[in-house]
């Protein structure tokens, strides 16, 4: 394959309302690199993304200010895990932040290498919300860029979306996420982003297997994944829909590996029960214009390490090789249905993100109680 091919890393994770500052260089590594050895030579990649869900607890998403420490700290990590990679490997090589952008938990965060690549203007930043109310509680972050190699003026778009759709079990809740994907496409997306050279869709996307649980499932089996993931899977099955087919315009790998939600906390292969074992953490991308222009890849759940037992998620991610914009066929455009909001959905989305975040840091803060026991009060000393 030629060597000019675009080489990205696209990882996502869902922390669980939670990510322990402590420990986070040996959880940004992991993420990083989840396929290093420590022995073999481990190829460094162009763009690496990392995607978060629930990285903070759901009140203090409403407060931008309040994350900035902890996302700027976990890029920082990020750029000085890659770094110390580069020199131990190859010394000439640089990686920086090219963008972050969030929306309540949900963070998206773009690293490349400098030294080789280049962007040009603007980054877009979007965002889509589909919780509750239109509030941040779900929805997706976009980021959108034009990069090219230095010494070339071949710009070539990419767009990555991260998210987090609509939870829980059953019909409902899976028809509210096929909701919740058309409102953030709808809202995020231009006749320019749908055009993208490249473009990923990942997230903890929900959704969910619909057979009942069996705690003999043999998950290392492949025939076991390939009966799940083909005849009880929501997401493959509405995408393999005759009509209306959900996500069209995408692809993704072969999935091989074992459903990535729930674990029990701090356990490294036991699902808790509550839920139905499913693939919700997906990584899916635009599908190219030309055949020809096939694309090699890795697609496997990141190891359960230690660093990576506090979230009841496993991370998923998509090492690939992308083919370079020939110029002969414009890159697909993807079919974005309009999703219609009231006009006010706006203005109550904003309301109800201050009441979740003022609400939520009362909790917090045992504020509740000092607010009952001073009503009680009150009305006893009216009594009295």
């Amino acid at each position: 394959m030629n060597n000019t091919n675009w080489k990205v890393s696209v990882t996502t994770f869902n922390c669980g309302k939670e990510f322990p500052v402590e420990n986070s260089k040996a959880i940004v590594k992991q993420l990083l690199f989840p396929y290093d050895d420590g022995i073999s030579r481990l190829e460094l990649q162009d763009v690496y993304v990392l995607g978060f869900q629930e990285l903070v607890p759901i009140w203090q998403g409403s407060f931008p200010a309040v994350n900035r420490d902890l996302i700027s700290g976990i890029t920082n990590t990020a750029i000085e895990c890659l770094n110390e990679k580069v020199t131990a490997i190859q010394g000439n090589e640089q990686y920086s932040c090219l963008g972050v952008n969030s929306l309540g938990a949900i963070t998206i965060i773009v690293l490349y290498n400098n030294n080789a690549l280049k962007v040009k203007g603007d980054i877009l930043k979007r965002n889509g919300k589909c919780g509750w109310f239109s509030t941040h509680l779900k929805g997706g972050t976009l980021l959108s860029f034009q990069m090219a190699r230095n010494g070339e003026e071949n710009w070539e778009r990419f767009s990555y979306i991260c998210v987090h759709l609509n939870a829980n079990e059953g019909v409902n809740n899976r028809n509210q996420r096929i909701g919740d994907y058309k409102r953030i496409m709808s809202e995020v997306c231009d006749s320019e982003i749908a055009k993208s050279d490249h473009f990923f869709f990942l997230g903890d996307l929900n959704f969910r297997v619909t057979s009942t649980y069996d705690p003999a499932t043999d998950y290392s089996s492949t025939t076991t994944l390939r009966r799940l993931l083909e005849n009880y899977e929501e997401l493959n099955l509405l995408r393999k829909r005759e009509d209306e087919p959900l996500c069209k315009g995408f692809q993704e790998l072969e999935i091989k590996f074992p459903p990535t939600f729930k674990f029990k906390l701090f356990e490294k292969e036991t699902y808790n029960t509550k839920r139905i074992p499913s693939w919700c953490d997906r990584i899916l991308y635009k599908r190219y214009a030309m055949p020809t222009l096939a694309q090699e890849g890795i697609y496997h759940s990141v190891p359960r390490s230690n660093a990576l037992l506090f979230s009841d998620h496993q991370p998923v991610n998509l090492t690939v090789r992308l083919p370079r914009s020939t110029g002969i066929a414009g890159p697909l455009s993807l079919n974005i249905e309009k999703y219609h909001l009231a006009w006010s959905s706006s203005l109550i989305g904003q309301i109800g993100d201050g009441v979740i975040g003022y609400c939520g840091w009362l909790i917090t803060k045992n504020a509740h109680y000092w607010i009952l026991g001073s009503v009680l009060l009150y009305l006893l000393l009216k009594i009295l």
